[in-house]
């Protein structure tokens, strides 16, 4: 009789043992857990902080955003959406973002607004951010393409 509690507690102690090294784990693989869904604030938490973007950077993607709103205003919504990805791709790989930014713009020469103030606008706008990128090529001595 005592061999058999001994060997009820050993396993038991066996069995708590490996629900310790388990840990968190344990409740999630048996199913027990339920999930909660996350709020949009939650998932935004989750993503790693960009690191600290250069001063130049910061005005290219400023100047982005200013024609982006600038095209969606005159529905050219796909020009918009390629600065976009540009002013993303920027902001994690500066060398690449440099690239896919010039060759946006280079699409972008030819667009052309109704009016003739937005245009001047528009040109404007172009040319900053050809020398924001420019200005950040160049100290990160990047060859021009």
């Amino acid at each position: 009789m005592l061999e058999v509690v001994v060997g009820a507690v050993a396993g038991l102690l066996v069995v708590i043992g490996v629900v310790v090294m388990v840990g968190p784990a344990l409740p999630r693989s048996l199913g027990f857990a339920q999930r909660r869904p996350r709020t949009p604030a939650q998932r935004r938490q989750k993503r790693p902080a960009p690191a600290e973007l250069h001063p130049t950077t910061v005005r290219a993607l400023s100047v982005t955003a200013r024609l982006m709103g600038m095209l969606k205003e005159h529905g050219m919504d796909r020009h918009a959406a390629a600065l976009r990805l540009a002013g993303r791709r920027l902001q994690v790989d500066e060398p690449n973002g440099i690239h896919a930014m010039r060759q946006v713009l280079r699409h972008l020469r030819g667009v052309r607004m109704e009016d003739d103030s937005d245009q001047r606008i528009f040109q404007g706008l172009i040319s900053q951010l050809q020398k924001a990128l420019d200005e950040r090529a160049e100290q990160l001595e990047l060859l021009p393409n």
